[in-house]
């Protein structure tokens, strides 16, 4: 039996601090005036958590009957994942991360401004992701109904892999970091920015933008621009010319690189590559 159910909670003043999980047997949080952080995690039978004033965390985590995230102006930040009955994620002011993967109810999440983190990875029933200026972070992995990322301004990493709805990634202004592997129905890829790429098994992609660091495997149309290609002539012709006593071990180590990204598996001059520049080298 937890402190709520024993009612140990009345006999503390100025309690700040309310850990309750894992409890099956609590039904109902209390209203705590002062409490700053709730931890409520796995409390089966939960149904209702009040509208605390002050609240700064909360986290109700694999609460499967709880059906409502009360609104609790100056909340920080909310985990609440595996809440399998949530259907909607309310418009809480200064909510800063959002925590709600496996949500497979979920199907909308309000705009929450000054929200800059949003992990909702598995929440199969969510078609739309809220396009929030201050959004940094985005983790809509398996998220297997959505059809399109929001061009949301300020994000700075996406991670969206198994999205196998959504078709394209718009050109957000600022993105470095975009990890959509295995999103088989992924055709375009449009930023300018990123520093960043792993497109693993998105096998419908033709085009992307040339980037310092990407990993691309099983994407056999895959087709980089004229100035990819002339790069790669650029960077054989330098390498025969200095050998590897100038270079030595570092252009040894980024020439497979590069062949695995111009020439993906399953494409005739994969292999023919690796064996053309190992030669080349020695």
């Amino acid at each position: 039996m937890c402190i709520i159910c024993t009612e140990e909670y009345k006999n503390i003043k100025n309690m700040t601090y309310l850990d309750c999980s894992g409890c099956t047997r609590v039904t109902k949080i209390p209203m705590i005036c002062g409490l700053k952080r709730l931890w409520c995690s796995g409390c089966t039978s939960l149904t209702e958590i009040p509208v605390i004033p002050g609240l700064q965390m909360l986290r109700c985590s694999g609460c499967t009957n709880l059906t409502k995230i009360p609104i609790i102006f100056g909340l920080q930040k909310l985990y609440c994942s595996w809440c399998r009955s949530l259907t909607e994620i309310p418009n809480i002011c200064g909510l800063q991360e959002l925590y709600c993967s496996e949500c497979t109810s979920l199907t909308k999440i309000s705009i929450i401004y000054g929200l800059q983190t949003l992990v909702c990875s598995g929440c199969t029933s969510l078609t739309k992701i809220p396009n929030i200026s201050e959004l940094q972070e985005l983790y809509c992995t398996a998220c297997t109904r959505l059809t399109e990322i929001p061009n949301i301004s300020g994000l700075q990493a996406l991670y969206c892999s198994e999205c196998t709805s959504l078709t394209k990634i718009p050109n957000i202004c600022g993105l470095q970091t975009l990890i959509c592997i295995s999103c088989t129905s992924l055709a375009e890829i449009h930023s300018c920015s990123l520093q960043n790429l792993d497109c693993t098994n998105c096998r419908r992609l033709t085009e992307i933008p040339i980037i310092p660091r990407m990993q691309i495997l099983n994407c056999p149309w895959l087709f980089q621009n004229s100035e990819f290609a002339d790069n790669l002539k650029k960077l054989s012709f330098l390498q025969k010319k200095l050998r590897r006593r100038y270079l030595g071990k570092k252009l040894d180590a980024i020439i497979p690189q590069i062949s695995e990204i111009y020439y993906s598996p399953g494409c005739k001059g994969f292999e023919l590559a690796k064996r053309s520049f190992y030669y080349s080298l020695s």
